[in-house]
């Protein structure tokens, strides 16, 4: 099992400061992973969800490659139909260059009908072109000279650069936990990234990514189970619904079952998701990891 943390670049931790010590400090205390997440126009009822906005995403990123030597740098998630698809190869490929190959690149639709709107993004069509971005992706990260013809954009006669470290592109991670997001991993993905999935979103959706996989002409096995879940170690008799959140013999136990359930990767929100998680400082983010890395991931010798 592998695990990762969001970086503070969103709600009541957000700060410069805070990004640069978590990502020092997971890079430090061996975990394997530190994330951002994506929203560019907050809408007003999501204020008490999200905050009022986040530091962009590729910009932290960009800014934790420099402050960091080895840890990987992920996306959960960029939502796909924000950007043109060249802007998007431009900019993710940037930062997998600025951090020798770091990048993996979580993608999604998201959710928040408003936001497109203020964006001028194409929501009633959000699937269709989500999924002529990643081709667009795989097509300029992959050809010679890219000449794309689709529903939704079209080119010849360009250049994209720069062009990813990583070969032939870095790994795209599918978010969501519909039907239409697995056939979306099981075509594009080199991991399932659903948030917050139940078990038994889990046990009913990996067989179906199998055979989605097997159907798109992919070996199911290159395709991981990544999922995001709330994590907070709790002292005493406390119990929680999330099997991240409680003692650390039942955060354990939650993390075997996920790995029963076929998960190799745990994304995990410490300031964010959940109420418990509302009232967290960077401090405390900092004290949770500290307590996580030195308890919880010895128990996973092959992390």
């Amino acid at each position: 099992m592998k695990f990762g943390v969001m970086l503070p670049h969103y709600r009541q931790v957000a700060s410069v400061e805070g990004i640069m010590r978590v990502a020092q400090e997971a890079e430090s205390m061996g975990f394997d992973t530190v994330w951002v997440s994506e929203h560019t126009a907050v809408p007003d009822q999501d204020v008490d969800r999200f905050g009022l906005g986040y530091y962009d995403p590729f910009t932290v990123l960009g800014y934790v490659a420099a402050v960091t030597k080895k840890i990987t740098l992920g996306t959960s998630i960029i939502i796909l139909p924000f950007r043109n698809p060249l802007h998007m190869a431009q900019i993710a490929a940037t930062v997998d260059q600025l951090s020798n190959g770091r990048l993996i690149l979580g993608v999604g639709v998201g959710s928040a009908e408003q936001e497109y709107r203020a964006l001028g993004a194409p929501w009633e069509e959000r699937g269709a072109v989500a999924d002529e971005v990643l081709k667009v992706l795989q097509h300029v990260w992959t050809a010679d000279r890219p000449n794309f013809e689709g529903k939704h954009f079209n080119f010849s006669g360009i250049n994209s650069f720069p062009q990813p470290v990583q070969s032939p592109h870095p790994p795209f991670w599918v978010g969501g936990g519909s039907h239409r997001s697995i056939r979306r991993a099981a075509e594009f993905g080199d991991a399932w990234h659903p948030s917050r999935p139940s078990f038994q979103l889990l046990e009913e959706g990996a067989p179906r990514l199998r055979r989605l996989a097997e159907r798109a002409g992919r070996d199911p096995g290159k395709i991981q189970i990544a999922a995001r879940h709330p994590m907070k170690i709790l002292d005493g008799a406390a119990d929680s619904d999330w099997p991240l959140v409680g003692a650390e013999s039942n955060v354990i136990d939650g993390i075997n079952r996920f790995a029963s359930a076929g998960v190799s990767h745990l994304v995990m929100d410490t300031f964010y998701s959940i109420p418990e998680l509302h009232q967290e400082t960077v401090d405390t983010v900092l004290a949770t990891m500290e307590r996580f890395a030195r308890q919880i991931i010895p128990e996973f010798p092959g992390n």
